[in-house]
């Protein structure tokens, strides 16, 4: 009897437990499908997400690209303005030192004297009244002569 039921039992403990053994695996492969389609979708999820940061930065390069030129361009009409600035401190400066040497000339002049020609069209007496510069009308000759 024990080897009937050996040679009986035992083919069916074997497909039992081969079906047994098939049927966990299934599951674990089920479950490994389950978890990696998972991760899969986690994974394009964050694919999608970093496309999307990518665009996002390169779009940030691009704009910061563009106000660097932008900012390159009037960096340089600054530096023209400064040297067009520049050129007219100069000639102010110029100017103004040609102004005080025009100055310092005048002011050598002016302490000179005065020819006496001319000095005498300013020498009057004193007038204290309307008599006073009568007589001094009448007493002076109308024209002056030119050997005086």
């Amino acid at each position: 009897m024990q080897n009937l039921l050996k040679n009986k039992l035992l083919p069916w403990l074997l497909l039992l437990l081969c079906l047994s053994f098939g049927y966990l695996r299934d599951q674990l492969l089920s479950t490994k499908n389950k978890q990696l389609q998972a991760s899969n979708l986690q994974l394009q999820d964050d694919k999608q997400e970093l496309i999307e940061i990518i665009d996002y930065k390169n779009n940030e390069l691009l704009n910061l690209s563009d106000q660097y030129q932008a900012n390159e361009q009037k960096l340089i009409e600054q530096k023209n303005q400064l040297q067009a600035v520049d050129t007219l401190n100069r000639q102010y400066q110029q100017q103004l030192e040609q102004l005080i040497n025009e100055n310092k000339q005048l002011r050598m002049w002016s302490d000179t004297d005065l020819p006496d020609v001319i000095k005498r069209l300013y020498a009057r007496p004193e007038i204290k009244g309307s008599t006073d510069y009568q007589n001094w009308l009448s007493s002076r000759n109308a024209l002056l002569s030119s050997h005086e």
